[in-house]
């Protein structure tokens, strides 16, 4: 799907679940004084900034908390590779969405290092071009057959050969930007299809996948709003691409971080909020919007344990290890024994 569809879509329709993957492009759009919008820029800056704020307040974040929990899961898949008779057998690190180059060294790289084998692959699936371009200059002499795939990291295909043995891993929270309506009901629905979707990607093997715990809606609202450029990223990004005539402006669009839930979930409705009237035209369709009209940008949620079990069982996958910091920051670990 082009960025000029979804664009188009989101304005149509004020939802686009493929708008969350397009944040973290690079791209030329620049503000009112010329500064560079790319999302990827504003992701490295904001990820950057958190983890400062952690090592200069001695307090955790979803940065610093999942590296940590990331180095610990190095540590234990090696038991969990041998409590399932498989040490014989080589085992293949995919990862969903590994992002900048000091996200993979921090989280992922020692995963990688403890498993594979040279009969073994490292595996990067992400939609962001830049971001993979990255990690091909900075690993890809460095890691034995590290395999580069640019492509949708929700999108339910396999990226791994029919008998390769796999350890999947989505660190970053992003499964909580799984494609689901603003609701105050938890999507069980939806969480479990996005489940089975990741898993499909190997034969067989782990998934490990990081998740928000913490439900504590006025502190989710204070972390995200704390970076509302990347979020509003994608609109100087289509006045810089996409073909627009009229009254398109990018500074009208403020952030807003809607958020609602109840004991099992939490959702931020990442909001892109008109502060005035605007109208324009882009490609051949037309749109007029009200000042106070809300665009849906994407996910975050935050899930309990229990709703992540129940989930994980429902997509028919085994759950055999919970990670936590004990203050909102949860890497599960679901075994995968069946193809689907």
């Amino acid at each position: 799907m082009k960025f000029t569809d979804i664009s188009i879509e989101l304005f149509r329709n004020g939802y686009c679940f493929k708008v969350g993957s397009e944040q973290y492009a690079d791209h030329e759009g620049v503000d009112a004084v010329g500064r560079s919008r790319s999302g990827m820029l504003l992701w490295r800056q904001a990820e950057s900034a958190r983890l400062a704020d952690a090592l200069r307040t001695g307090s955790a974040n979803m940065v610093s908390a999942e590296i940590k929990l990331a180095k610990e899961l190095a540590v234990r898949a090696p038991n969990y590779v041998r409590a399932a008779n498989l040490s014989a057998v080589p085992i293949s690190v995919l990862e969903f969405g590994p992002g900048t180059t000091m996200a993979f060294r921090e989280k992922t790289l020692p995963l990688v290092q403890g498993l594979t084998t040279p009969n073994s692959r490292c595996i990067l699936v992400d939609n962001s071009a830049a971001f993979l371009e990255e990690l091909r200059r900075e690993y890809g002499e460095n890691l034995h057959k590290l395999a580069l795939v640019q492509d949708d990291i929700f999108s339910g295909r396999r990226f791994t050969h029919a008998e390769e043995t796999t350890f999947m891993v989505m660190f970053g929270r992003t499964f909580g930007n799984l494609d689901a309506p603003a609701s105050f009901m938890p999507p069980y629905q939806d969480a479990t299809l996005t489940l089975r979707n990741l898993a499909k990607a190997a034969p067989s093997g782990w998934l490990a996948v990081s998740v928000g715990s913490n439900l504590d809606a006025p502190a989710a609202k204070a972390y995200y709003e704390a970076h509302p450029d990347f979020q509003l990223n994608v609109f100087y990004r289509m006045q810089a691409e996409v073909w627009i005539e009229g009254d398109f402006d990018p500074t009208v669009l403020h952030y807003e971080a809607d958020v609602r839930g109840n004991e099992e979930f939490l959702q931020v409705v990442h909001t892109a909020i008109f502060s005035r009237d605007m109208a324009f035209r882009m490609e051949d369709v037309s749109f007029k919007f009200k000042k106070g009209d809300r665009l849906h940008l994407k996910n975050s949620f935050c899930f309990s344990a229990n709703f992540m079990r129940e989930a994980a069982i429902c997509a028919g996958l085994e759950p055999i290890d919970l990670l936590t910091d004990g203050l909102g920051s949860d890497l599960h670990v679901f075994r995968k024994r069946t193809v689907f």
